[in-house]
């Protein structure tokens, strides 16, 4: 092909990154992986890229040029009105879309969205890149009664059969792909972080010890769990600190857990800053893709105490650059809680560990890279 490769890709991009503001995770944006991805797009001279945005805010279509690619704002119908109708608001307004841009390859995000009923019935080769696996969400328990996240359970599976290509962050996230769909052609993508992290220096004061957690009362991030393993340790002389869901302070309070200090959800730079002076941060969840809180930890510094239940075993190693605990329960993550909390030095040890090595895995560019090395691939094919 003489020309650039068009790529149409269909996702919730974030509205402040093109408004020029915070691009990066914090302040309850989602899909904050995109930004970054983005930027490093914009030097491929090889590729031409269309971004497709569903904008349940307005009536009428809008076009903009960012980071040397376009962006296409399309109307669209309410979630619940797309989910009731089985997706076919969405599906005419993205095919419309589609069929404007002709691309070589249209790459839809997230089965929590509605971008991938769009891959149905196209003639190109599609991509679908998973942020979580809902159907492993459902079968442990960890999502809840609506009726719009069994829909979106429902379909799913169909979702990952209709793309040519599926890709995932981790093996964890394959292999929970592979155990619902056993013929998927999955690649592993790690979605790296914004290079913004990069630029903050770890710096753990040996006198104002805390942990942090960063994530939501939900169970499927162990928060309940959590809970349990801080009120384990009533003499501890550090305190906890979490950031997100400003329901969790209701949560400690019913719970009566002492050194348990709520933030609420933080702005971009001063999520930032907590994670620069956390002595370890800890997510103990249950199920997760490859969490951007591990990632934003690890190329910080901080180190991390987490679970098996996750991708982030394949880059958080037991002992080196943090704990992982299995099983999961309150005994066993208080005592790597501990482990790690209990002198300034063994916080340093374990967050100095692969340090390098992290921060160079979850660079964003390799993000590009490999992204632009599949859509070469799948038209080459």
């Amino acid at each position: 092909m003489n020309r650039p490769i068009r790529i149409a890709i269909l996702a919730d991009f974030p509205a402040s990154a093109l408004a020029g503001e915070v691009s990066g995770r914090g302040g309850g944006q989602g899909c904050t992986w995109l930004p970054q991805l983005a930027l490093n797009f914009q030097n491929r001279s090889d590729l031409e890229v269309h971004w497709v945005i569903l904008d349940r805010e307005t009536r009428r279509s809008a076009v903009e040029q960012a980071f040397g690619q376009t962006f296409h704002r399309v109307p669209a119908a309410r979630f619940s009105i797309d989910l009731a109708l089985n997706y076919w608001p969405a599906r005419r307004v993205l095919h419309r879309a589609i069929k404007a841009i002709n691309p070589d390859v249209v790459h839809a995000w997230g089965t929590e969205r509605i971008y991938p009923a769009a891959l149905r019935g196209l003639s190109m080769p599609t991509i679908l890149s998973m942020q979580g696996v809902l159907t492993e969400y459902e079968r442990i328990g960890c999502l809840g009664d609506s009726w719009h996240w069994k829909k979106m359970v429902k379909s799913e599976p169909e979702f990952m059969k209709s793309a040519t290509v599926v890709t995932c962050e981790s093996q964890w996230g394959i292999d929970k792909v592979k155990a619902f769909v056993p013929d998927a052609q999955c690649r592993m993508v790690e979605y790296g972080v914004h290079p913004s992290f990069y630029d903050i220096k770890w710096k753990p004061d040996p006198q104002t010890p805390y942990l942090l957690y960063i994530g939501s009362r939900g169970n499927r991030k162990g928060f309940d769990v959590l809970l349990e393993a801080l009120d384990n340790l009533p003499s501890r002389d550090w305190t906890c600190r979490v950031a997100g869901d400003p329901g969790m302070a209701e949560d400690i309070a019913t719970a009566g857990v002492q050194g348990v200090e709520s933030l609420g959800l933080l702005g971009w730079d001063e999520m930032k800053q907590q994670i620069a002076g956390a002595w370890a941060v800890t997510l103990p969840t249950r199920a997760d893709t490859s969490a951007n809180t591990v990632k934003e930890s690890r190329v910080i510094g901080a180190p991390v105490v987490s679970t098996v239940h996750g991708g982030h075993t394949g880059y958080l190693k037991d002992g080196v650059n943090g704990r992982i605990i299995d099983p999961l329960n309150a005994k066993n993550l208080s005592a790597a809680l501990q482990d790690v909390m209990g002198s300034h030095e063994r916080a340093v040890e374990l967050g100095q560990g692969r340090h390098q090595e992290d921060r160079d895995y979850l660079k964003p560019e390799q993000t590009a890279s490999l992204f632009a090395d599949l859509y070469h691939e799948l038209c080459d094919t």
